[in-house]
């Protein structure tokens, strides 16, 4: 009886706070859980808006649409480029981003400076980016070309993003350019919190620079380390702006990925039952990344 007069005391003293928070849980519902949950269960079903009027339209396909999808040789091809992209995209990163940081770890002048140039490729918005470089790689004008002629590297204009064998690496580019900064302010961040008597300590007993990394920097920070791996992966594996606006998927969906496919399948081909099954096998692989993220957040807690 007290412990229930407790409570209705402690829920009446909450009860502003609740009604501040009841608009901020109805939109993420709406646009968050509700999405979610619709396109699960369009996956199930045969909604192809190009045939709307077909008897099947709108009717349980219990897992024909994982089947079909699974069938189809551009969604194989999709789920390789996704694995290749996200592969390429995570290791490149990973190292640059931990050479970048503890080079701007050190002592250095003008450290601000160059802290604040390497940022730049985060803040730039992901269309800019596609824009900017989908002109350094034209055939015609573009800057790549020009140079690359002047030195004699090419006898002719190449074209980066029409060629199935440069677009993809021609994109992941660009992408490494933009991801970056994104980890190596995670690992700066856990850089500094390092005191400086550990590192005084190790060159007194006569360790170098890859021992004192390997033995005394990464144990460290290897913790902030793996949480900012783990979060910059799920953003690579959902990554869909910059593929699509510098190539579509294409040359012959050599940039193909499961992000691009399902939005081809939703928008273009308007099979939302497809394009929903592909987006579920991607909900399936960000869940487990999340799931590795939050249980790496709370050991870290």
């Amino acid at each position: 009886m007290v412990k229930k007069y407790i409570k209705s005391l402690e829920l009446k003293k909450n009860l502003p706070g609740y009604l501040l928070l009841t608009p901020a849980v109805i939109v993420i519902l709406a646009l968050s859980i509700y999405p979610l949950f619709r396109g699960i269960y369009l996956s199930f079903l045969h909604y192809n808006l190009v045939r709307p009027n077909d008897a099947i339209f709108n009717t349980f396909a219990g897992l024909e649409n994982y089947i079909e999808i699974f069938q189809n040789e551009i969604f194989l091809k999709s789920i390789w480029n996704t694995v290749k992209w996200t592969v390429v995209n995570l290791i490149v990163q990973l190292v640059m981003a931990i050479l970048l940081a503890l080079a701007l770890n050190q002592k250095l002048k003008g450290r601000f400076v160059y802290r604040t140039l390497i940022l730049v490729p985060w803040a730039v918005p992901h269309a800019i980016a596609a824009m900017t470089f989908t002109f350094l790689y034209n055939a015609n004008v573009g800057i790549i070309n020009v140079v690359a002629m002047k030195l004699g590297a090419i006898t002719e204009p190449i074209s980066w993003l029409g060629n199935v064998g440069s677009a993809f690496w021609c994109v992941i580019i660009v992408a490494i350019w933009k991801g970056i900064p994104f980890q190596m302010i995670f690992i700066l961040a856990a850089l500094q919190g390092i005191p400086g008597d550990v590192y005084e300590g190790a060159q007194i007993d006569g360790a170098n620079k890859w021992q004192t990394f390997w033995k005394i920097t990464l144990p460290i920070i290897k913790e902030p380390l793996a949480i900012s791996t783990i979060l910059n992966l799920i953003g690579i594996v959902s990554c869909f702006n910059t593929i699509w606006l510098m190539t579509k998927g294409g040359p012959l969906y050599s940039t193909e990925i499961i992000y691009t496919f399902a939005y081809r399948e939703a928008f273009i081909n308007h099979n939302f039952g497809t394009a929903a099954a592909a987006s579920v096998i991607l909900f399936i692989f960000m869940a487990v990344f999340s799931g590795i993220y939050l249980h790496k957040v709370s050991e870290k807690e």
